[in-house]
């Protein structure tokens, strides 16, 4: 569809306006496993008084896999939380929210020695089932998965079968291969999985910064003046 209205004169630009809301998900997501949030609340519950050892993130490895606005983002909120972040995108060259860079191929090498491996990179013919059998047992013991991407990322059945393993120990997946996840989906009562509904970007702040940014744009359409992350038509008929 884009392609064609590209093709008939249309100008496209992309929002980033959802990076931080789906940034500070996956913060959240991470911190609540690592926190033990779900035995604390079961503590709490039950009236137990039985304080609970924690996982700091403090001195953590991250792999994002996707550095664009909303990879960039992550690790922006990881370093603030002293993680060592690498981000992964195609181009090279240093990038201010990430401790090292890298690129897709060298992802395998870089598994083995991360803490929480995030998804953040689109949905294409190179990244389908990126996360697959291999890709998960090269995955570190005790490391935590988040996918806010697409569901298509990541092979479902390997994942379920990793998760037996402990690489990774955990899951937070707000994206699947079928939306809305069905009922009978092993994912909604699985132990070592936190799931949402395709709702990492809902943040408070979302259609302020959406509308704030078409605002401009449109002064800036007006006034013929240079538009904020405008796409090129290439990259848009390419895809």
């Amino acid at each position: 569809m884009f392609a064609q209205l590209v093709g008939k004169g249309a100008r496209l630009t992309n929002n980033h306006s959802q990076a931080v809301g789906m940034s500070e998900y996956v913060l959240w997501g991470v911190l609540d496993y690592l926190q033990r949030g779900a035995q604390r609340r079961a503590d709490q519950a039950s009236h137990s008084w039985a304080p609970t050892p924690f996982t700091e993130i403090s001195g953590s490895r991250w792999l994002v896999i996707g550095f664009g606005a909303i990879g960039q983002a992550v690790g922006r909120r990881a370093r603030a939380f002293d993680a060592h972040v690498t981000g992964v995108r195609r181009t090279t060259g240093a990038q201010e929210h990430a401790d090292a860079m890298a690129t897709p191929d060298q992802i395998h090498d870089l598994l083995p020695s991360s803490d929480v491996v995030a998804l953040t990179t689109p949905l294409n013919a190179q990244t389908t089932n990126l996360v697959d059998a291999a890709f998960l047992a090269r995955m570190k013991p005790g490391s935590v998965l988040v996918n806010v991407g697409r569901g298509g990322l990541v092979d479902e059945p390997a994942l379920l079968a990793a998760l037996e393993t402990d690489a990774p120990a955990h899951a937070v997946l707000d994206v699947f291969q079928t939306e809305p996840l069905p009922a009978d989906s092993p994912f909604w009562d699985h132990p070592k999985v936190t799931l949402t509904p395709h709702s990492s970007a809902m943040g408070s702040g979302l259609a302020a910064r959406s509308d704030a940014l078409f605002v401009e744009n449109l002064g800036r359409y007006l006034s013929g003046k240079p538009l904020l992350n405008e796409v090129a038509a290439s990259e848009v008929t390419a895809s």
